[in-house]
């Protein structure tokens, strides 16, 4: 004779796992005092023959522009905070894992930008359309204590 397995042990193992796995998935909170976001897209175009690469050369967002599968594109942001604090970049959205940041963290001081390069480098297998997202610029002040 089998045994069953009781609904309620099914459903324990199952919310069990999505516990588990939003533990691990999401991004630690780094404890904001200024958060500011860029958004950031790309267009995927497949050209035979050769890599492709138009340019947007728009300043109010991070583009980069129409691209082919396998292609690459560098873009640099100038990041300025009026505080002394840490900085903290990181990317969301349908094109997160293409992106490549540095630094991803940084001290700032008043007055001086610091150059962040991003850099779209599209999966030899992306298929054509538009990929959209945003930077993530998380700003931590430092108190000074004296």
């Amino acid at each position: 004779m089998k045994k069953r397995l009781s609904p309620y042990f099914v459903l324990s193992i199952v919310l069990a796992a999505i516990i588990i796995t939003l533990i691990f998935t999401t991004r630690p909170d780094p404890g904001c005092d200024t958060v500011k976001t860029i958004l950031t897209s790309v267009k995927v175009k497949p050209f035979e023959g050769r890599k492709y690469m138009g340019f947007d050369l728009n300043k109010q967002n991070l583009t980069f522009g129409t691209l082919s599968p396998g292609a690459m594109a560098e873009r640099t942001v100038s990041s300025e905070y009026s505080k002394n604090a840490t900085a903290y970049v990181w990317a969301e959205g349908d094109l997160s894992s293409w992106i490549i940041i540095s630094p991803k963290k940084f001290e700032t001081t008043p007055d001086a930008p610091q150059e962040i390069v991003f850099t779209a480098l599209v999966p030899s297998t992306a298929q054509e359309g538009e990929y959209n997202g945003k930077i993530v610029f998380c700003y931590q002040d430092i108190l000074w204590s004296g």
